[in-house]
């Protein structure tokens, strides 16, 4: 009996060393099938959204309601994809996969600017997860679209007067990873070669002619460059961002906005996509009465993570 027990127990561990090996193996085969699957997905999204693009501005509500189908389409394969490969390891949001690349040592300030960014993500993720995306303006150059998703008074983060705050989406633009070797290790960066070079108001008053204008350099206040890396869900090929700039003068009963941005290609060759649209002005974009126009454009930005 007791040699029995010698040579069986050398067996059943040998047994669940096999079924430890194997299931282990099946889990990575697993992953890297999901992991193919969603960059399938997010390709074909590509290809759709593309398409999309093509809509004329005039077409807004067309243009709506494509996101709204094309968004609904690719969450719905996302679940299905989630569904098939149930033992897939939950994805890391931007805050969790840094302080995993620093080993936890992730300072106070470096956190707080991260979780700000991934709350950003975040509820623009959930404009497209939910249906909610609806802009109120619609601009194409160069292939490109430019959404304005709000234009709303309120006060800037880092204080001061009010001021006019402006969200916008940037459809098409193009990501490249740089690798840099440094030592034995190997950093990749996302890279979106599109740089906003210049926005400018000129105000037209009721009686459509020109009243002045107000213009500044173009880069944001905050930029979401690679919203995956905040949020590995969310579709490739769309930028998010916000200005903050001072109310506009009550005389103004339109504006016509212009936005120029310039993108790299492969070659390194500049691109100038200059956007452009005109606007009516609602009072709630205005001065109050009695204050005088200043012709500012807030040009102070959030630091990038």
């Amino acid at each position: 009996m007791k040699k029995l027990f010698l040579v069986a127990v050398p067996i059943g561990l040998a047994v669940l060393a096999i079924a430890f090996l194997l299931t282990g193996s099946r889990e990575k085969a697993d992953a890297y099938e999901a992991r193919l699957e969603r960059a399938r997905l997010k390709r074909d999204f590509s290809e759709r959204a593309g398409a999309a693009r093509a809509i004329p501005a005039d077409r807004l509500p067309e243009w709506r309601d494509e996101v709204a189908a094309l968004s609904r389409w690719y969450f719905d394969e996302l679940q299905a994809i989630r569904n098939r490969h149930p033992g897939e390891p939950a994805r890391s949001t931007g805050v969790q996969a840094a302080a995993a690349d620093r080993k936890g040592k992730l300072e106070e300030k470096d956190r707080t600017q991260l979780e700000d960014f991934q709350k950003y993500a975040d509820g623009r993720l959930a404009l497209l997860r939910e249906g909610r995306y609806a802009p109120v303006q619609s601009m194409i150059a160069e292939g490109f679209r430019l959404d304005l998703l709000a234009v709303e008074p309120g006060t800037p983060p880092e204080g001061g007067s009010p001021g006019l705050r402006i969200d916008f989406a940037l459809w098409g633009s193009p990501r490249f990873l740089e690798r840099e070797r440094g030592g034995e290790r190997t950093v990749v960066r996302s890279v979106v070669p599109v740089a906003f070079r210049r926005i400018a108001f000129h105000f037209l008053d009721a009686a459509g002619k020109p009243y002045g204008e107000m213009s500044g350099g173009g880069e944001p206040y905050q930029k979401l460059s690679d919203p995956e890396r905040f949020q590995d869900d969310f579709p490739p090929g769309a930028l998010f961002g916000t200005w903050w700039v001072e109310l506009l003068p009550r005389e103004a009963a339109t504006v016509q906005l212009e936005i120029q941005t310039d993108v790299r290609g492969a070659s390194g060759a500049v691109r100038p996509a200059t956007f452009q649209a005109q606007i009516p002005v609602p009072d709630s974009w205005k001065l109050p009465p009695g204050a005088t126009f200043q012709a500012e454009v807030r040009e102070a930005a959030a630091p990038a993570p």
